[in-house]
């Protein structure tokens, strides 16, 4: 029995075109560039209908959120879907300023659909770098420093890491306001 953090393919299904998702609803992640890409595909795909995504690592520093074409796509994300939503789970947040500062300045306009929370000091190394969109599309690695791990769109794989991310973020406190508010 394949457990969510194992791929559900053989070697020839890994250059197997995304289409393929349907047959093969699982797949590998070759690196934190293929990780790159294919987080870049799949919120470009969230455009498309509502999505309430949900995005974990430690400190998200390797990933391309202050990217302009990223900040463009979530914005037409939020534009287009009013129940869009995004989540942030890091067991911290002092480089995100410094490595996503364009998203940051996004997120001002946006932080009643934004929420950033902050693992406490006892689940924080359990946190994986992970993007899923509920019911959709899972991408989680399992090797934070190579960005070796897998892709999912199976639902029953798709729902263990929803809980997963659901635990740690019930015990998680707000974090990295969108404003800071002075006298």
């Amino acid at each position: 029995m394949d457990t969510p953090d194992e791929p559900r393919h053989t070697a020839d299904d890994a250059n197997a075109p995304e289409s393929a998702a349907a047959v093969h609803p699982s797949g590998r992640i070759d690196g934190w560039r293929d990780f790159q890409d294919r987080l870049r595909a799949a919120l470009a795909m969230g455009t498309t209908e509502p999505a309430d995504w949900r995005l974990c690592d430690p400190d998200f520093v390797p990933w391309p959120l202050g990217e302009r074409a990223i900040v463009e796509v979530l914005q037409q994300g939020v534009l287009a879907h009013p129940r869009t939503r995004l989540t942030l789970l890091a067991a911290r947040f002092d480089e995100f300023p410094r490595k996503h500062p364009r998203w940051l300045a996004w997120r001002q306009d946006w932080t009643h659909r934004v929420r950033c929370l902050q693992a406490n000091e006892e689940d924080a190394p359990q946190l994986r770098p992970m993007l899923l969109w509920p019911g959709r599309l899972g991408l989680r690695l399992l090797d934070g420093v190579s960005g070796r791990g897998v892709w999912s769109t199976d639902p029953a794989t798709l729902h263990v890491w929803q809980a997963d991310f659901d635990v740690i973020s019930q015990r998680s406190a707000e974090a990295m306001p969108g404003t800071i508010l002075g006298l």
